[in-house]
């Protein structure tokens, strides 16, 4: 206000001073006369003096956060260098001051205007051509209050100024101006599918002021994030629209989006350059008026699945003096509220889906080639080879090209390899899971089917070596293509099915003592106890020690539901301990033939095992470690038979205690008697004396010491004999035969051999009802 007061001479502004009081009351503030004095005048000090002021303002305000005051004293200091012809340091106050300003965020344009014109003024007498085009195309918006007599025409910003090369370019953020044209895009659906079009709207409309010179956009880049390739339109002159508003205001025109066509001549020598990422190109007529909405529809060929979102918007103008670049990148600015379609009236606004119509969700394209699995079992066995044929059939209208990929995942363990049919052993690889997360990512073979003409179909065998552990395996098949018409969109079809590898076969085993029938070595003879010595032909230890002879019983049982043929069952010996020799033995061929397994049934199968220490003076226990190896087929199967190994429990061969086995067969005198043995056994090294005592039974008479004390010699056994009368047949007996073993004290157990059970109290025998 005291600027704007009119400022009298000296004398006449103290005669209103003096009159004033009996008007106003002036105690509080002074006349801006009294106030401002020392600015009465054009002086350099004056000029500096009312900047300093106007700045210590801003500062001040600007510790309180009053932006909008802070705006209007940077406006004043502009003017104040402006009205002392500093145009440059004007010109930078107004460029800080646009880019930041509340003003044209918060619509206040009058506000705005000034600015404009101020920094119009100031651009062109410095020649900041890139001020002067962002300001003129900002003065062209009909936001802006139009001045009467002023002939609004992007294409002459810059006449009247001296250009040098290169030519002008100015580059703009549509966030940072107020556009005199706006653009925004939509999709017409929320969801798309890869490959199938995916019908889109690109809206331009001008907000020029009205009489202006039509704008000419030479070129429309839209770019996005995700699988759609991005597009440029290019102006050309075209027929009329398509479709227009009742107004002719809207005009509506369908574009047609096709690849690049460069010549070999104008391809970039960079050797990441790829043609195919490449935008598409277009034409449209981009000569737009003041209040014309022109509405380009176009299809777009989704390329990868996922979310797209338009990403940004370019407005490219090529006038005769210069170039510029609008920008625009932000969603609210990109998004489209509503879509324009046709109707008989001509154009129609219709509300665009619900949530942002700039994005689309992109799914997978409906695969129509179909993969099967055939010849799959509802149960594969352990160690059993697998082969499934996959079948490829093309229900595309059009020819593709087929690869399959197959891959066996698993919670952990060993994968068992994989390979095609038709390829060698060297295109298969084992895979060891380390971490049964990272399992589900580990590619395992991969096949080429080629070209496959619609509806044609092709079958392939794939093989799965035979798993050593019982486990839940899932095989999937993922088949890749493309229709040969359109190869840059790949189309997954994926076949998964579970693989249950379960064990054919689970036994038990019994493990018992046997007689065995040669000699042991004598205590009194020195060539029995010397030491072991070794074959010069093959440097083989020579056992010594004393040998056992022991049953073991295996069980087999069926874990399938099919049947199985059982072509050959043998144990084997993994590992022996503590210093021994082992050999095994069916009791005959007939044993260990080829047999047929039903579905849960089992068979029995009997070995002979004989065990000897190597020294005769090695007292220890042995450890077995077995395994039977057993050689089985599907029933039907003409390949090779499948080897399935089941390992058998530890088994233990005492040798350094005294011991009682009992052995019985059927006697002749008196008939239906049965010979009754008991062999007590002292592998020690000590004279030991056992008491014997045979108890009397009701269920049967016995013919033999009843009460008898024997010495046994070192490395010597003996040699009981009872004869049973059974008084009653069709049943188990139990002779109570006690050991006592008095130089220890203690009681030795009575083992039982083949043909007779134990249980807790003695060994029982069973009688023949036919004996």
């Amino acid at each position: 206000m005291s600027l704007k007061s009119p400022i009298s001479e000296e004398g006449s502004s103290r005669t209103r001073a003096s009159a004033i009081p009996s008007v106003y009351d002036t105690y509080l503030c002074r006349e801006p006369a009294n106030d401002v004095s020392m600015l009465i005048g054009n002086g350099p000090d004056e000029y500096t003096a009312l900047l300093r002021t106007l700045q210590r303002s801003a500062d001040y305000f600007a510790e309180k956060y009053y932006t909008r005051a802070v705006e209007r004293l940077q406006l004043e200091i502009a003017r104040v260098h402006m009205q002392n012809k500093r145009w440059d340091r004007a010109a930078r106050v107004l460029v800080s001051l646009s880019q930041t300003l509340s003003w044209r965020r918060d619509g206040w344009w009058v506000l705005l205007e000034e600015i404009d014109w101020a920094l119009r003024d100031c651009a062109r007498r410095i020649g900041d051509l890139d001020t002067l085009i962002a300001v003129e195309w900002e003065l062209m918006c009909n936001y802006l209050t139009p001045r009467q007599d002023w002939y609004y025409d992007f294409s002459k910003a810059i006449d009247g100024i001296r250009t040098s090369n290169p030519r002008p370019k100015s580059i703009i953020r549509a966030e940072n101006t107020l556009s005199c044209i706006s653009a925004s895009f939509a999709f017409s659906t929320p969801e798309g599918n890869v490959g199938v079009s995916l019908p889109s709207q690109l809206i331009v409309t001008s907000l020029a002021h009205t009489g202006s010179t039509p704008i000419i956009i030479s070129q429309i880049k839209v770019a996005f994030q995700g699988g759609v390739k991005g597009f440029n339109i290019q102006h050309e002159s075209t027929e009329k629209p398509e479709a227009s508003t009742s107004d002719g205001l809207g005009c509506l025109h369908r574009i047609s989006l096709q690849k690049p066509s460069l010549d070999a001549t104008s391809l970039p020598s960079s050797p990441n350059f790829s043609q195919s990422s490449q935008p598409l190109v277009g034409v449209a007529d981009l000569e737009i008026s003041s209040g014309v909405t022109k509405i380009l529809s176009l299809d777009h060929i989704p390329r990868d699945p996922g979310d797209v979102e338009v990403a940004s918007i370019t407005l490219c103008m090529s006038e005769i003096n210069f170039d510029m670049e609008i920008v625009i990148t932000e969603q609210e600015q990109l998004y489209q509220e509503t879509l324009w379609i046709k109707s008989t009236s001509g154009l129609l606004l219709k509300k665009a889906k619900a949530g942002r119509s700039s994005v689309v969700k992109i799914l997978p394209k409906p695969p129509k080639l179909q993969i099967q699995a055939h010849d799959m079992s509802p149960n594969y066995f352990t160690d059993e080879d697998i082969s499934i044929e996959i079948e490829a059939t093309n229900e595309e209208e059009e020819e593709t090209n087929v690869s399959i990929d197959a891959r066996l995942l698993a919670h952990s363990g060993i994968l068992p390899m994989l390979r095609w049919a038709s390829d060698g052993e060297e295109n298969s690889r084992e895979i060891a899971v380390e971490d049964p997360l990272d399992s589900r990512g580990i590619d395992s073979s991969s096949k080429s089917i080629g070209d496959l003409a619609s509806r044609a179909n092709r079958k392939h065998t794939l093989h799965i070596q035979g798993s050593p552990v019982a486990a839940d395996y899932y095989l999937e098949v993922k088949a890749r293509y493309h229709v040969l018409s359109d190869p840059e969109t790949p189309i997954i079809k994926t076949l998964s099915t579970k693989i249950a590898v379960v064990m054919p076969f689970e036994a038990d085993h019994s493990f018992l003592p046997m007689v065995h029938s040669e000699p042991w070595p004598s205590y009194f003879n020195a060539d029995d106890l010397d030491e072991n010595t070794k074959t010069d032909a093959s440097e083989r230890e020579v056992a010594k020690g004393l040998t056992q002879r022991w049953s073991l019983t295996s069980r087999i049982a069926s874990l399938a539901k099919v049947s199985l043929m059982i072509e050959s069952i043998e144990p084997q010996v993994v590992e022996i301990h503590e210093g021994a020799i082992c050999s095994i033995n069916p009791p005959s061929l007939d044993a260990v033939a080829a047999s047929m397994i039903s579905p849960n049934d089992f068979q029995v199968y009997d070995f002979v095992i004989l065990a000897q220490k190597l020294d005769l003076e090695d007292r220890r226990s042995t450890f077995l470690d077995l395994r039977l190896e057993i050689k089985w087929r599907r029933d039907g199967f003409q390949g090779p038979p499948t080897v399935t190994y089941l390992s058998v429990p530890e088994l233990v061969i005492p040798f350094g205690e005294p011991r009682v086995l009992a052995s019985a067969r059927n006697g002749n005198v008196p008939p239906g008697s049965i010979y009754l043995d008991y062999f007590i056994e002292n592998p020690s090294m000590y004279t030991l004396p056992f008491q014997l005592t045979m108890d009397i039974s009701e269920q049967f008479a016995f013919s033999g010491p009843k009460d008898v004390t024997i010495q046994l010699v070192p490395l010597s056994r003996h040699t009981i004999q009872y004869t049973i009368l059974p008084h009653m047949k069709g049943l188990w007996i139990s002779p109570h035969f006690r050991v006592f073993d008095t130089h220890f004290q203690k009681s030795l157990k009575v083992n039982a051999t083949e043909g007779m059970r134990i249980d807790k109290k003695a060994v029982s025998i069973w009688v023949d009802a036919d004996s």
